[in-house]
């Protein structure tokens, strides 16, 4: 059940990914406001609450791109151990 709330997740999160750029691409194509537009002057007001954010982003991205140190994804798998 966890695992299958998680793929919805991950389903929904890909999707509004693709929603943004799909808004970016019509924004830069046909000059309207772009998400940077949008993103810059709240970075401005809020400098704070941004560099909290990009740590966590930071932290989440790193912790998932890292990888499991064991298991059928990790750099010891491939090697021979004699």
């Amino acid at each position: 059940m966890l695992n299958q709330v998680f793929s919805w997740l991950v389903a929904a999160f890909l999707f509004a990914m693709l929603l943004l750029l799909g808004y970016e691409t019509w924004a830069l194509f046909t000059d309207h406001t772009t998400i940077s537009d949008y993103v810059r002057p709240a970075v401005r007001a809020f400098p704070g609450w941004a560099f909290a954010v990009a740590i966590v982003v930071g932290i989440t991205v790193g912790h998932f791109l890292w990888g499991p140190r064991t298991g059928p994804a990790s750099p010891e798998q491939g090697r021979d151990k004699g």
